[in-house]
Formats: C-alpha cells, sequence, structure tokens
C-alpha cells in the first residue's frame, strides 16, 4: 500500500514500504513547470530512494507535459541515477502514454546499474517488478 510523502502542484512522490517502492506521480500542472522546478523535484525523488530503503523506482509520466532541456541527459547521469545506483536499486520504471512507451528490453542507461523500461500500463509495471 502506498502513502504519499511528499507533494507539490507538480507531482507527489509515495512510496510502498513493503515492496521497497518509491514513485513519482506527475501531475497536469507541468505544462507550465520550469526547468528548474522540474530539476528540482527529480533531484527531491532521488534523495528520496537515496535516504530511504528504495529497490524498485517508477515515474509515472503519463501526466507529464514538459520537455527537459537539451543537458537534461548529461545532468540526470550526473545528479539523479548515482543517487539511484547508491540507494541499490534493482529496475527502474517509466510509465507512459502509450504513443510514447518504447518498444525495447531492459537494460541499463548510462552509468545506472540497473535495468530501466518503459511501460504504457501500470500492470505491464507492476508484472515487470514482480520479475525480482
Amino acid at each position: 500500500m502506498s502513502n504519499s510523502i511528499y507533494h507539490d502542484e507538480y507531482g507527489t512522490i509515495s512510496r510502498d514500504d513493503g515492496r521497497g517502492l518509491l514513485e513519482l506521480t506527475w501531475s497536469p500542472a507541468t505544462d507550465h513547470i520550469s526547468d528548474a522546478e522540474f530539476k528540482a523535484l527529480m533531484a527531491r525523488f532521488a534523495q528520496t530512494a537515496e535516504q530511504l530503503p528504495t529497490r524498485y523506482v517508477v515515474v509515472d509520466a503519463r501526466h507529464l507535459h514538459h520537455r527537459p532541456d537539451a543537458d537534461f541527459d548529461s545532468w540526470c547521469d550526473q545528479n539523479v541515477i548515482p543517487c539511484y545506483n547508491r540507494a541499490g536499486v534493482a529496475k527502474l520504471a517509466y510509465l507512459m502514454r502509450p504513443a510514447e512507451a518504447a518498444e525495447a528490453e531492459p537494460a541499463p542507461e548510462g552509468p545506472a546499474t540497473f535495468p530501466t523500461a518503459y511501460f504504457d500500463s501500470m500492470e505491464s509495471v507492476q508484472d515487470w517488478l514482480k520479475t525480482g
């Protein structure tokens, strides 16, 4: 059972202690979020993963309207992924709108020590997380 541990107009961070799952759910208000605000919430989420026992990370981006700037991937590799690595994250799942979900096999991205996968349904995310 998930409980909300942080909420602002752009997103909610929730946690399922029993499964070691941390989830960030982006809100539709992200249509007017700045890059700085976007990165701040991503950093808060990553730091939360590092502070709490976290095995699985889920980012629900179905309502995310913001498109990060060109340096975001590099920034993420330097500021977010290391937190996940230190936390011992085993899997990272992105829940996307159906037209945006990638059809690729789960694999580590950038400096990640864990696989990342993209899905178009929460059921698919849950099925993948159950596999280990």
